[in-house]
């Protein structure tokens, strides 16, 4: 028999998990009625704490903190408003606050997690754009406070993390220009730091391979992170002896940048040349033509974060620790449906 969680008397009592959280634990800011409510819940359903539910006890907070690094943002986060406001949301379903707490670079990191978790400032920790070597996470892992990432590294750790699919992603998106019979496919690519990056560049290097392509170095560009480097890399792309008919970017800002490029060359999106993304930014949809990409469904991304979190600080056992989410590429305009010669 599994064993019960919070989780499971928060959906008894009819109250999000951050209000039983605080009914158990006697918080003043839960009415008499709610907390008698959730008591009723936990008897019924013979609940124990968990030894980190006993850690916290009387010292919960009722929130999270998400934990970006600000000035240290890859290319493409034109999606990071919007990223923040469905984890608002999604921490809002749960009773639980949400705190946005910026790493700073000229601090310790290390002191800004431990004045949070073991001030009980925050229950736990949502980080992000993590890296292949990440001292963020090792340290966090050590140290056993609790947290979550929106990405993965290749530390041989086990930490909990939920992450997109990008790989899989691009080797679909590569896929879709193959399809149409492009064999010269350019590749613009964001800084390699950043694991997402790195898996992206696979997923295009996997599609050639699987298609019997060698992959032509002259088409691969990647560390791109501003509109003029990568404006410039596209004219540099189209004045190759034999030029790519496609490309595929990385992200949506990097696509909407080489669209321009190409523009400027003289070439006409969805026409003559095939183009996608990544991301599916709102803008992706109205600009013209209108840009294939893969999109990241926040909204599964962000429940799936707060749902892991509240596992690992109730430490419930049954929490899917890591979450590989697939996404999903929308066909639009920019790639074309004619056949490449």
């Amino acid at each position: 028999m599994a064993k019960t969680t919070i989780i499971d008397i928060a959906r008894r009592a009819g109250v999000g998990v951050g209000t039983a959280s605080r009914a158990l634990n006697g918080a003043a800011d839960v009415s008499a009625a709610t907390r008698e409510r959730v008591l009723a819940a936990a008897s019924d359903l013979s609940y124990q704490p968990s030894a980190l539910a006993r850690r916290f006890q009387g010292q919960r907070s009722g929130v999270i903190a998400f934990m970006p690094e600000v000035g240290d943002q890859p290319a493409g986060d034109m999606q990071f408003k919007d990223f923040i406001a469905v984890l608002a949301r999604s921490s809002a379903r749960h009773d639980l606050d949400l705190l946005i707490r910026p790493l700073r670079g000229d601090a310790d990191y290390r002191a800004q997690f431990a004045q949070l978790i073991r001030g009980h400032r925050a229950d736990g920790l949502i980080l992000a754009d993590t890296r292949a070597v990440d001292e963020r996470v090792a340290y966090l892992a050590a140290e056993e406070l609790p947290f979550v990432t929106f990405g993965r590294t290749a530390c041989p750790l086990d930490y909990p993390y939920v992450d997109l699919d990008s790989q899989a992603g691009t080797f679909a998106a590569v896929g879709h220009l193959l399809a149409a019979g492009h064999r010269r496919i350019a590749f613009l690519g964001m800084p390699l730091a950043y694991t997402f990056a790195q898996h992206r560049l696979d997923g295009y290097l996997q599609a050639l391979v699987a298609a019997g392509l060698a992959v032509d170095p002259a088409l691969v560009v990647n560390d791109l992170s501003a509109e003029q480097e990568t404006r410039a890399a596209v004219a540099r792309l189209l004045l190759l002896p034999n030029p790519p008919t496609a490309l595929a970017a990385a992200s949506d800002l990097l696509a909407i940048s080489a669209m321009r490029a190409l523009e400027d060359a003289g070439r006409r999106p969805g026409h003559d040349f095939a183009l996608v993304g990544f991301d599916d930014l709102p803008l992706a949809a109205h600009t013209r033509p209108a840009l294939t990409t893969v999109r990241q469904p926040f909204d599964q991304i962000c429940d799936q974060l707060i749902d892991t979190l509240i596992g690992v600080i109730e430490g419930d056992p049954t929490t899917p620790r890591q979450t590989l989410i697939t996404p999903e590429l929308v066909v639009r305009n920019s790639s074309g449906m004619w056949k490449a010669q």
